[in-house]
């Protein structure tokens, strides 16, 4: 007899999405720059693409959510199921002309899942990181009244986003795709006068509460054109207008004292705004890229960004940002996918190359960035579900006109679980 799918993995599958919404809520970065802006961006944290110096824009795979363009969801196997999920780990190093520090952290990267809906329709559901802010800096200042005088800026939150992707393929080679996210989060922004040489004078905090959500829709396309003995070469692009997402914002400025455990004693409460309305740009970003590729053999791309910030406003405010821009470059190298009898050989060796000018311009210089990946994709045996393991060094900043330098080395630890959903099996 027949059997139908089973209808029960997928309200598990939406469970499991809703639940790791907790492990979202923690500091996943360690950047004074997340200062600036909506924070440190996260473009894309998924084992696969970081180890290919965050290539992504003209990648396809079955094995594989690409988040990065809608449109490489058509290429899920109209059978089966994709689920991927992974860790992220960072150790940054905080380097000025007068001190360095060391700084370290470890979260949930990302939770994807894709499936087939009809043989011309793919979706997809994901929840990964937007945007991160988390710091704390510290300016002390001699006065030979007061003493010292400490300056204290504190930050933390950022933006989440939850996305239902769905990518066409209207006709033979041509897919185009959307993904309609939902972001959502908050930022916490304090800022402090301290006097620690003093019992008495008064000492100031300023802190700003941030809560941020809408919906946000970017777009993508893929054409993929054979060239001879199973050679691809594959064209993407992808765009995402400008949203003026929804705000809303509590400052509270209070002076207080210092006791000598260290303890706060609240004296005047200076300024209250409560649920106070208004909007924040994510402005608009383009890109393009193309990758050639033999079927399981081997790919190698390039990609291209750019992103509006020049444009950015909170609250009717403008800022000091600059247009940004990036390149990605990276390939994937396999051996031999059908030797069994040779691990190594069926191993997915990955390497990339990404550099970044950020939207960041200080102190005249412009905050560019770039690094070095290397990763690993390791079958287990008798399936088609793989470990990934994915390593980046990289560097962003300058220690020039007395700024701060990051060194950083990132491990991201995944896993992608292929399995045939949509068969209905027969029984004798």
């Amino acid at each position: 007899m027949f059997t139908k799918p089973d209808t029960l993995r997928l309200p598990i599958t939406i469970s499991c999405l809703l639940l790791s919404l907790t492990l979202f809520s923690q500091i996943r970065i360690a950047s004074p720059y997340s200062r600036f802006g909506i924070g440190d961006l996260s473009d894309n944290n998924n084992a696969w693409n970081n180890s290919m110096g965050q290539l992504g824009l003209a990648l396809r795979s079955p094995y594989h959510v690409n988040y990065m363009n809608p449109a490489s969801y058509s290429a899920f196997d109209s059978l089966s199921f994709v689920f991927e999920g992974g860790f992220n780990g960072e150790l940054v190093t905080l380097k000025s002309n007068y001190q360095s520090v060391n700084r370290n952290y470890a979260s949930l990267g990302y939770l994807l899942f894709g499936m087939p809906v009809t043989r011309w329709w793919k979706t997809s559901l994901g929840l990964v990181p937007f945007s991160d802010v988390g710091y704390s800096v510290a300016d002390y200042e001699e006065f030979p009244e007061s003493g010292t005088v400490v300056r204290l800026y504190q930050g933390s939150g950022g933006i989440n986003r939850l996305f239902w992707g769905n990518a066409f393929q209207p006709f033979r080679n041509f897919s185009i795709g959307f993904n309609a996210s939902y972001l959502f989060g908050s930022m916490i922004r304090e800022n402090q006068v301290l006097f620690p040489d003093s019992l008495t004078a008064l000492n100031f905090k300023e802190a700003v509460y941030v809560s941020m959500n809408d919906l946000y829709f970017n777009f993508g396309a893929q054409y993929q054109a054979k060239l001879r003995n199973n050679l691809f070469l594959n064209l993407g692009a992808v765009f995402a207008p400008t949203l003026q997402m929804s705000a809303s914002t509590d400052l509270i400025s209070t002076t207080f004292l210092l006791a000598s455990d260290g303890s706060e004693s609240v004296r005047d409460t200076l300024v209250i705004t409560e649920d106070y309305k208004g909007k924040i740009t994510i402005p608009l970003m383009i890109g393009g890229a193309l990758a050639l590729e033999k079927n399981d053999q081997w790919k190698v791309g390039l990609d291209f960004k750019w992103q509006n910030w020049e444009k950015f406003k909170a609250y009717e405010m403008s800022d000091s940002l600059v247009n940004s821009w990036q390149i990605n470059a990276g390939a994937e190298i396999i051996p031999k996918i059908d030797n069994y009898n040779n691990y190594l050989a069926r191993i997915h060796y990955r390497l990339g190359f990404n550099y970044q000018r950020t939207y960041l311009k200080l102190r005249g210089d412009n905050l560019n960035e770039y690094g070095f990946s290397l990763g690993f994709g390791l079958p287990l045996r008798g399936m088609k579900t793989m470990l990934n393991l994915g390593a980046q060094i990289g560097m962003r900043g300058t220690t020039e006109q007395n700024l701060i330098r990051e060194s950083y080395f990132k491990l991201v630890i995944g896993f992608s679980i292929y399995e045939r959903w949509f068969i209905k099996r027969k029984y004798f």
